[in-house]
């Protein structure tokens, strides 16, 4: 993901969140029956949530993997720290 740096200042990219196509959302329900499934294989959870999220949100999957912190303030602008 492209890093914006204006002044010294890094911005973060805000991820595109569009509308989940129905492929999508059925790769994203498959890796989480995953884990469910394979419930005793609990280092390998995080990296199916991941693979859920990339199915449904490719670029917000990019951005967690590149800065979780900034990810988790684009899916939760309301608690966002702006300080």
């Amino acid at each position: 993901m492209a890093k914006v740096v204006i002044d010294g200042v890094v911005y973060v990219p805000r991820a595109d969140i569009s509308t989940p196509t129905d492929s999508q959302l059925m790769e994203c329900i498959r890796e989480l029956v995953s884990v469910q499934y394979f419930s005793g294989q609990q280092h390998k959870h995080r990296a199916w949530a991941w693979d859920a999220l990339n199915a449904i949100a490719p670029e917000l999957a990019e951005l967690c993997a590149d800065d979780p912190g900034a990810a988790w303030s684009r899916v939760n602008p309301e608690e966002a720290d702006d300080g």
